[in-house]
C-alpha cells in the first residue's frame, strides 16, 4: 500500500510538472509564481565633483557650455575648503574658469528667456530627458533649442517618477551637445 501512495504521489507531481513546462508562464505549483518585474526610480546621485565657476556651484550634467571651453584651474580633494561645502563636495571640488567669458543663465533666467509660463516652473527639469540638478543648473543660451513639457515613456524600465502622468520640463539642445545634451 506504501508503494502504491508514493507511485501516485510521484505521478501526481510528474505530471503537474510536466503540464507546467508545456505552458510556459502557467506553473502547476502556486509557491513557484515568478515575482514581477521590477520597476526602478531615477535619482540624481552622481560621483561626480562639485564645479565652481566664480560664486556659481555645478556640475558636469546641470552645466551647458562646450567642453572645450571649460579651463580647470584648481582641484581639491582633502582639503579644508571642502569643509565649509558639506555633503555636496564628498566626491571633490575643481575651481573651472571659461576661455572665453561668456554669461551663463541660471535657470530662472532661462524660463524667463524661453517664456515658461508660471505653472511649469516647478515641475522637474531634463535636459535632453536626462534628469539634472535644477539649483546647479547653468547654461549658454546658444546651447538651448527648446523648452518643451514631456510625460516619462511607459515602457521604459528605468522611470524618473512612480507616477506615469508626471510632467517634466526637457530642456532640448542642438546636435553641438555634449555627453548626451
Amino acid at each position: 500500500m506504501k508503494k502504491l501512495a508514493t507511485v501516485f504521489i510521484f505521478a501526481l507531481g510528474w505530471g503537474g510538472s510536466a503540464w507546467s513546462q508545456s505552458a510556459p508562464g502557467l506553473s502547476a505549483f502556486p509557491s513557484e509564481m515568478r515575482p514581477p518585474k521590477q520597476l526602478g526610480v531615477v535619482k540624481i546621485a552622481s560621483s561626480a565633483p562639485l564645479l565652481l565657476l566664480g560664486s556659481f556651484e555645478t556640475d558636469y550634467s546641470s552645466l551647458l557650455v562646450d567642453p572645450k571651453e571649460i579651463i580647470p584651474t584648481q582641484i581639491y580633494r582633502d582639503s579644508a575648503i571642502l569643509a565649509p561645502l558639506g555633503p555636496k563636495a564628498k566626491n571633490g571640488v575643481i575651481a573651472i574658469e571659461l576661455k572665453n567669458k561668456k554669461t551663463l543663465l541660471k535657470l530662472a533666467d532661462v524660463l524667463d528667456h524661453f517664456e515658461v509660463p508660471a505653472d511649469q516652473r516647478q515641475l522637474r527639469v531634463l535636459v535632453n530627458k536626462q534628469l539634472v540638478n535644477a539649483d546647479r543648473f547653468l547654461a549658454d543660451l546658444q546651447w538651448i533649442m527648446k523648452i518643451e513639457v514631456i510625460t516619462q515613456d511607459k515602457t521604459v524600465p528605468s522611470r524618473l517618477s512612480w507616477d506615469e502622468n508626471e510632467q517634466f520640463l526637457n530642456i532640448v539642445t542642438h546636435a553641438k551637445g555634449r555627453q548626451g545634451h
